[in-house]
């Protein structure tokens, strides 16, 4: 056990993982641009279920090396962190001790709020015509109320407007607004709009439906990274 926490806590250790890291995304830059058809969908699918979906481990086996690669970066950090927690911070500089330390924290928070989108997010594009529910999951539907789509002297749509109806569990919720630039927040998910269609064959919005369960942990690392650098800078100041 000794050897394995002496292992990462060495600084040899955290290098030859960056330099791991390094390497890894190196060949994805270049494998990349040569299966962008293949890639094409990876931006609008949680990332664990499109390497689910995708197969073709061939393709995609250096998309799995970062994922370990980050894992034994936190794995890294949070036995540095532990380690000088337990047994550097004291009552002498603590600011100047502890302000990387909650840096540290801070990243690990980030790096779970990724993980927890990577494996439990949803993204899920709906194109619903005037009056139609559809279902988004766990009981929880929405309706079309009505469109509104605004056009300029041309004829391109300026501005657009979908009124939707949410409804949870069987209990149908408010009707809200939904345009361009202001997405809704309907329980756990976020509703965005991408386009209408107003004709006189029935009008419809295609809308996105999404859900982060990590995006409140990597705002929380995201605050403890600021703190930290704040209470760094603070320290080298006064120091």
């Amino acid at each position: 056990m000794k050897a394995i926490l002496n292992f990462f806590l060495s600084i040899r250790t955290a290098y030859w993982f960056f330099v791991f890291f390094a390497v890894i995304m190196l060949w994805g830059s270049i494998a990349l641009p040569g299966n962008l058809a293949f890639f094409s969908g990876i931006d609008d699918t949680p990332l664990f279920r499109w390497l689910s979906e995708a197969g073709n481990i061939g393709t995609t086996w250096w998309i799995y090396g970062l994922i370990a690669g980050l894992g034994l970066f936190a794995l890294n950090t949070l036995v540095c962190t532990g380690e000088a927690l337990l047994f550097r911070v004291g009552r002498i500089n603590t600011i100047a001790r502890l302000s990387p330390q909650i840096m540290h924290v801070g990243v690990l928070f980030v790096m779970l709020g990724h993980l927890l989108t990577a494996s439990m997010g949803m993204k899920l594009d709906l194109d619903i015509r005037q009056g139609e529910t559809k279902l988004v999951a766990e009981g929880a539907a929405i309706t079309l109320v009505s469109v509104r789509e605004e056009l300029d002297a041309n004829g391109y749509a300026v501005d657009w407007e979908a009124v939707l109806r949410w409804s949870n569990g069987g209990k149908t919720g408010e009707v809200r607004s939904l345009r361009p630039a202001h997405p809704l927040h309907m329980g756990s998910y976020g509703i965005f709009s991408k386009s209408v269609n107003v004709d006189n064959k029935g009008s419809s919005a295609l809308i996105r439906v999404s859900r982060d369960p990590g995006a409140p942990w990597a705002l929380l690392g995201g605050v403890l990274l600021c703190l930290g650098g704040a209470g760094f800078v603070l320290a080298r100041m006064n120091g």
